[in-house]
């Protein structure tokens, strides 16, 4: 498998459940509202993801190839995820 379909397939994920995780939080299902916390969990998240990557990819990859294989995924699905459980939960 190419090591771009990877990148996008993680981040998609990671995306994912940061998104969920930050709508949770900003939403106050466990007793207390932080958007603050929300938006540290999605920079936990990011750099996880890019310390993860170093590990997945079989050749150095440049920064560029990094910002949009993997930040951009990334960041777009974690702001929809969380924008979208935000407003309809």
């Amino acid at each position: 498998m190419d090591d771009t379909v990877k990148f996008t397939s993680v981040s998609v994920v990671f995306g994912l459940i940061a998104g969920i995780l930050s709508a949770i939080f900003s939403i106050g299902i466990f007793g207390f509202k932080n958007d603050v916390l929300g938006l540290l969990i999605g920079i936990c998240f990011i750099y996880l993801l890019l310390k993860s990557t170093d590990k997945i990819v079989s050749e150095e990859m440049d920064r560029s190839q990094k910002i949009w294989d993997c930040i951009m995924p990334f960041f777009f699905t974690w702001v929809i995820a969380w924008t979208l459980l935000t407003h309809y939960l």
